[in-house]
């Protein structure tokens, strides 16, 4: 259907669309990261109690229970490019705001309404990519979107060790600075085109050829035929049930360990080790800095090993390395083996999981519900990540950050079954082939 467009080369409109939407994962690593080092400021600031700090943390990722679904669905029904912009207008309009926050309940209020702007490009930025990859390059440009979002939680540490000494200022800034690289996002994301396989789903044949030879050029441009509808329920129901339950289940377990662990790293390495606010953040960032080695690593296997492959072995090194560091935190092995623990727990989330699970849903569902698909998988994953959130704070309460270690160990484990058990692998093929679209 799309053979021009899955066969072509990697050209510069490629590596455009690709830098400026994972600019939007970017922000969100920066701004869901960087709440967990400014929190240190906040607290004393706002003479917050642990449950505020906790609401705080987690606000966010409430409104993206929200954005992701509803992003999700309005990218499908009104187009790509529409939600593509406005959802970074929102995005710089409550970044400011929080940043000018002048009570806790209007800081929680921003940060919240902030969410739904992030879950909506979360949900919108790889179906971008996706639909103009070539078929044999799509995990590497869509492995870069997931790399974004580490990236923007190492410079989120980053800003947190530089500007802390500044005190009350110091967390306003850290907020502030995502409004950067948002302003630049959004100006250039004006020049990308609409989807090709949104407008034929539509039933806009000469604009969707149009939207192509941006792409591919004057040649190749095939006849297009009208692809089969798939509404909403099928997400539901039918052969794409399967795929739903399997991206639900895993992404909620993969951020709800992963979120505990990102979102209260840096208070578990000053509680534990009694380190400064800036031993804190600097360490966090060298973790996250050095994690970027599963991405890397993935890039180069995700269109050769699979996607299923990469998924199993993240998940198998999450388990090993969350339980060995329970035993470490439980017999106080010190800084250094737990530090070390830690890097290696983010490569092998950022190896497997943490990278697919913005993969499958593009290549899972068909244009008329993969924005959707990719929603709901950012809604139920926030959900999750809400969820470890609170219990693994409660079991850290009751049973130490060894028990909250083990328990955390024990959902990778759950996830690492749930991936052996669903066997699709949809490397190589095109989107519509997966997916069976316009068959």
């Amino acid at each position: 259907m799309f053979s021009s467009l899955d066969e072509s080369r990697i050209r510069r409109v490629h590596l455009k669309i690709t830098a400026l939407s994972s600019g939007g994962n970017f922000l969100d690593g920066y701004d869901l990261a960087i709440i967990s080092v400014a929190i240190l400021l906040i607290a004393p600031e706002f003479s917050l109690s642990s449950l505020d700090q906790t609401l705080l943390l987690g606000s966010t990722l409430l409104g993206m229970v929200f954005g992701g679904v509803i992003g999700g669905y309005l990218t499908d029904r009104d187009g790509r490019k529409s939600i593509y912009m406005w959802d970074m207008v929102f995005f710089i309009v409550f970044t400011i705001l929080t940043a000018v926050a002048a009570t806790f309940t209007e800081l929680l209020v921003f940060r919240l309404l902030l969410g739904l702007a992030i879950g909506a490009d979360y949900a919108i930025s790889p179906t971008i990519i996706a639909e103009y990859a070539p078929t044999k390059q799509r995990g590497k440009l869509l492995t870069v979107n997931g790399v974004a979002w580490f990236v923007g939680a190492a410079f989120s540490y980053l800003a947190g060790y530089f500007l802390s000494p500044l005190g009350d200022l110091g967390w306003r800034l850290m907020l502030l600075l995502g409004i950067i690289p948002a302003l630049l996002v959004l100006i250039l994301r004006a020049s990308i085109p609409e989807s090709p396989r949104w407008l034929l789903e539509k039933g806009m044949g000469e604009e969707a050829r149009k939207s192509l030879k941006t792409v591919v050029g004057e040649t190749g441009i095939e006849e297009i035929p009208a692809a089969a509808r798939v509404t909403l329920r099928d997400l539901f129901r039918g052969k794409f049930l399967t795929a739903t339950l399997f991206i639900c289940s895993f992404w909620f377990i993969l951020d709800a360990v992963t979120y505990a662990i990102a979102l209260e790293g840096p208070t578990i390495l000053q509680s534990v080790f009694n380190l400064s606010y800036g031993q804190a953040s600097g360490t966090a960032a060298l973790i996250a800095i050095l994690a970027i080695i599963g991405a890397i690593l993935t890039f180069f296997a995700i269109d050769i090993a699979g996607r299923r492959f990469v998924t199993m072995v993240g998940f198998l090194g999450m388990v090993i390395t969350l339980f060995i560091a329970s035993l470490f935190l439980n017999l106080s092995f010190g800084l250094i083996p737990v530090v070390i623990l830690l890097v290696l727990f983010e490569i092998s989330q950022e190896f497997g999981p943490g990278i697919t699970s913005t993969v499958y849903p593009q290549e899972l569902f068909p244009t008329s519900i993969r924005a959707t698909a990719q929603g709901l998988g950012t809604t139920v994953s926030r959900i999750g990540a809400l969820a470890g959130i609170f219990s693994f704070s409660f079991i850290v309460g009751t049973a130490g950050f060894g028990g909250g270690m083990l328990y955390l160990a024990v959902l990778s484990s759950i996830g690492l079954a749930v991936t052996i058990a669903y066997v699709v692998e949809p490397k190589g093929k095109s989107l519509e082939e997966i997916s069976g679209e316009g068959s």
